[in-house]
C-alpha cells in the first residue's frame, strides 16, 4: 500500500511542500532579510564611504569595507578624471547628472560584489534577530 500524496499545493504544507521543492521553513522570509540587508549595506557605503557607518561622538568602529579602497581596485581611473573635469566646469547640471549616473553605476556594481558576502549575511542575521 503506497502513501497518497497531498495535493493541496500550499508551500508551507509539511506533506506536499517539500515534495514540490519547498521547505517547511519559509525561505522567502530569509531572502527578504538578505535583500533588505544588501540594500542597506550598499546605501550606507554610498552615503558614508564605508561599512559600518562612522559613529559621531562615540568610539570609531572597525571599517569592514571601504569604498575608497574598493574603487581604487575596481574603477577605471578615467572616470575620476572625468568627474574632476566636471567639478571644475561652470555647468553644475552636467556635474549633477554625472554624479547621479556614477552613483547608480557604482551601486549596481557594489550590489553584485556584496551579494552573498559575509557583511550582508551578518547584517541580515542582525536584522532578523532585531525583529524577533
Amino acid at each position: 500500500m503506497s502513501a497518497e500524496r497531498c495535493m493541496c499545493g500550499a508551500t508551507d504544507c509539511p506533506i506536499c511542500g517539500p515534495l514540490q521543492g519547498y521547505s517547511v521553513r519559509n525561505k522567502e522570509f530569509d531572502l527578504d532579510y538578505e535583500e533588505m540587508a544588501l540594500e542597506e549595506v550598499v546605501e550606507t557605503i554610498l552615503d558614508y564611504g564605508q561599512w559600518p557607518r562612522p559613529r559621531i561622538g562615540k568610539y570609531q568602529v572597525h571599517v569592514e569595507f571601504s569604498l575608497y579602497e574598493w574603487l581604487q581596485e575596481h574603477a577605471d581611473p578615467q572616470v575620476m578624471l572625468e568627474l574632476y573635469e566636471a567639478c571644475i566646469c561652470d555647468d553644475n547640471d552636467v556635474l549633477e547628472l554625472r554624479r547621479i549616473r556614477e552613483r547608480k553605476a557604482i551601486a549596481e556594481r557594489l550590489t553584485a560584489h556584496l551579494r552573498n558576502s559575509d557583511i550582508v549575511s551578518e547584517h541580515s542575521e542582525f536584522m532578523a534577530a532585531d525583529d524577533q
